[in-house]
């Protein structure tokens, strides 16, 4: 299911992946929460066409949602003109929506509850915007009947009858992915280098998007308060946001979501059936290329921490589903148990974990509590210790937010956490901040000392941490013009920025031990997307490594590891076809790899991990909310199916 606010954001922001995913799925539901009327004209603005067309507001919205339809025919029976069939249906208690089933695949549909963008006069007392509704400044949003709709009238929406409607389609299609818009966008500097575009205020997206982010969080977590979404993971996705940083997709993929935003922007000319025509001609000519649609981006992409082996050797692996944590263990067979849940909810989609000595999982999250009001929202990361026996009270401790001191706004900026052991027992957290840098704090086994900031700038979040030596940690991550890097010393967490002068990554990196006492960086190329590959000669960062091991693009952070059984470094990615894509790289040598992919579509990013007997076991969690485990062959022709664990 995917809560979007206008009608192209999901073929902007969650395509290739959608695509994908569509041919999966036994049951899909998009809902659109506005209209999208925009300024009623269907035609680029400035143009010709455009001044000489009159304003329709119905007209144009009904023109978005064709175009809707026709993407979607074509993404998943490969027919732009495929039938679909409408009908009213009723969401929560009274209002009435627009919902369209493909007729030759009857699981997917869309559903449009149609509130005005901008209400028009005569709107109900106390109308506003959908922005305004969540903060409280209208007390409804009006809706509208685009031409040729179903819905018999229009309805106002309060603030809790907007979650209401949401909650009712969450209880009614049970699903077990949540894709939404971008909660907590990043502040923006607009300048010459960076123009406004559609960008509300500082920030680095538009406001419905944010808002409708918001709303369908708030959705989902009463659903989740109530029992729903036990096995439902929910992945937001960032918006305009994507067209600051180097595009994550392979040119095939950013091809395909060329064709499907073309066809739902009525580019191909066909003749119109119908007095609005088959789509939004406003973007029907826009290259995606650099724009807002090049890259899709995990707004909380996480680490590779969320499996690992315990001092027994059998591995662990943690997720979040339905805002709580579920814990798999390896059973003495090799294979995993079924999950179980540790208590405490409202938490983002991502956990980091350390084994500690005596046997016991710490973890480490973060808690999303959610306001009307914009400066009292409230993200925090929160950690626990997992008892080894599983039977003792868990009680999470909050580890509060590295910007306290800053505007409340900023705590919304906050990072998924990464977590590293060091030698002497020791715990040091990571979190990029609102400022785009690094804090951390440090735990020495009794306490936590406060957060620290430690410089740098315009990093993405996914960060990625290897010890170096007993008192030093390495921490990498995505820069707008390289990779950031900082040498933090602790416990006086004091830390060295200098970043790396590589290719600006196209995502998370990730860094690994190699067999010779050097280490190896790998992340993804800007606009080709395949994985680069750079080492160190005598500890420090040789730049003349550089080395294109092909792959395929995709969001979320890469995993990579030095297999000693296989003599290899194991690499694993999320694919634009949100599959895996998995390859041996030999650590003597920087030549191409030899891809092999698995299309079983996938939340989050890979694991790899090595299992007491010294194998390597490739884990990720299924959109299913199960976990997949594979155990790759370096001489395998085909990568090993992924077994499915509830």
């Amino acid at each position: 299911m995917a809560v979007m606010a206008h009608q192209d954001d999901d073929l902007y922001f969650l395509n290739p992946l959608l695509a994908s995913q569509l041919h999966h799925s036994a049951t899909h539901l998009t809902v659109c929460l506005t209209a999208g009327e925009a300024d009623g004209r269907n035609a680029p603005g400035g143009s010709a066409a455009h001044a000489a067309l009159p304003v329709d507001f119905e007209g144009f919205a009904a023109a978005r949602f064709n175009g809707l339809r026709s993407a979607y025919g074509e993404m998943v029976l490969g027919d732009r003109n495929a039938k679909w069939r409408r009908a009213a249906i009723t969401v929560g208690s009274t209002a009435e929506a627009d919902v369209s089933t493909l007729v030759d695949a009857p699981w997917i549909r869309l559903v449009s509850l149609n509130l005005w963008c901008a209400p028009p006069p005569g709107s109900p007392v106390g109308a506003g915007s959908l922005p305004q509704l969540w903060t409280g400044k209208a007390t409804v949003t009006p809706t509208m009947v685009p031409l040729g709709s179903p819905v018999s009238e229009t309805f106002a929406y309060s603030r809790e009858n907007l979650i209401e409607a949401l909650l009712h389609l969450l209880r009614d299609v049970e699903p077990t992915l949540l894709w939404t818009m971008d909660p907590d966008p990043d502040r923006q500097l607009h300048d010459k280098a960076n123009p406004q575009h559609a960008d509300t205020g500082d920030y680095s997206d538009h406001l419905a998007h944010t808002i409708t982010g918001l709303f369908a969080h708030e959705a989902a977590q009463r659903w989740f308060a109530e029992g729903g979404g036990s096995a439902t993971t929910v992945e937001a996705f960032r918006g305009y946001y994507v067209r600051r940083w180097p595009s994550n997709l392979s040119p095939e993929a950013r091809a395909l979501k060329q064709r499907y935003k073309d066809i739902y922007g009525w580019a191909d000319g066909r003749p119109a059936d119908g007095p609005v025509g088959h789509g939004d001609r406003k973007v029907g000519g826009d290259a995606i290329g650099t724009g807002n649609a090049s890259g899709t981006t995990l707004r909380y992409p996480g680490s590779r921490t969320w499996a690992a082996p315990g001092p027994n050797g059998k591995l662990s692996a943690f997720a979040v589903r339905g805002g709580q944590v579920v814990h798999w263990q390896q059973t003495g067979s090799g294979g995993f148990a079924p999950s179980r849940v540790i208590p405490g909810g409202g938490l983002l989609p991502h956990v980091a974990a350390l084994a500690t000595p005596n046997g016991d999982w710490r973890l480490f999250a973060v808690r999303q509590e959610l306001t009307a009001e914009p400066d009292r929202h409230v993200r925090d990361i929160w950690t626990t210790v997992l008892p080894a026996a599983g039977d003792a009270t868990v009680r999470w401790e909050s580890l509060g937010n590295p910007a306290r001191r800053n505007a409340p706004s900023d705590r919304r900026n906050i990072g998924m956490p990464h977590a590293v052991s060091l030698p002497d027992g020791g715990v040091l957290l990571l979190a990029r901040n609102a400022g785009k840098g690094l804090s951390v704090r440090w735990y020495d086994g009794t306490s936590w000392t406060q957060w620290q900031e430690l410089g740098g700038r315009d990093i993405q979040d996914g960060l990625a941490a290897v010890v170096v030596d007993d008192h030093h940690v390495e921490v990498l991550a995505a820069g707008r013009t390289g990779t950031g890097r900082w040498l933090v010393s602790v416990p006086e967490l004091v830390a060295e920025y200098a970043p790396l002068e590589t290719e600006a990554p196209a995502g998370p990196p990730a860094v690994t031990w190699l067999p010779d006492g050097e280490r190896l960086l790998l992340f993804r190329r800007r606009d080709s997307a395949s994985v680069l590959s750079y080492r160190t000669r005598g500890g420090e960062w040789d730049l003349s490594t550089a080395a294109d091991l092909g792959g395929h693009g995709g969001p979320g952070p890469l995993t990579a590891r030095f297999v000693s059984e296989a003599g290899a470094v194991l690499v694993a990615v999320r694919d634009d076809a949100s599959g895996s894509s998995v390859a041996w790289l030999d650590p003597a040598g920087g030549t191409p790899c030899r891809w092999l992919r698995e299309s079983t579509p996938i939340v989050g990013g890979h694991a790899v991990q090595i299992d007491e007997a010294g194998c390597p076991v490739l884990l990720a969690v299924s959109t299913a909310g199960g976990l997949l485990a594979s155990r790759p062959d370096r001489l395998g022709s085909s990568l090993n199916p992924m077994k499915e664990v509830p």
